[in-house]
């Protein structure tokens, strides 16, 4: 499942997309530029509760989730600026 998003970083308008993911905990989210497929921001569901939300939580609105954390922490432009693929529990 991918999800298509823009994100404003001043005057520039990014095409972004996020999409589940497997990896070393049961989900994540992955939010990567829509262009080029570059990695920008992994949300892992780690810990006890984390995996359970991610198990039981419609992915639609697990995506949603992690897209409105990364906007709200600034991880999509500290990721831009750093050019270091940044991570975080969702």
């Amino acid at each position: 499942m991918i999800q298509n998003f823009e994100h404003s970083m001043g005057d520039t308008v990014m095409h972004l997309c996020a999409s589940l993911g497997e990896g070393p905990t049961p989900h994540r989210v992955i939010i990567s530029l829509a262009d080029s497929a570059k990695t920008l921001v992994i949300l892992d569901a780690s810990g006890f509760l984390g995996a359970i939300k991610a198990e039981i939580e419609d992915p639609e609105k697990l995506i949603a989730d992690a897209i409105s954390k990364a906007k709200n922490e600034g991880l999509i432009e500290t990721a831009l600026n750093t050019g270091t693929i940044q991570e975080a529990a969702l």
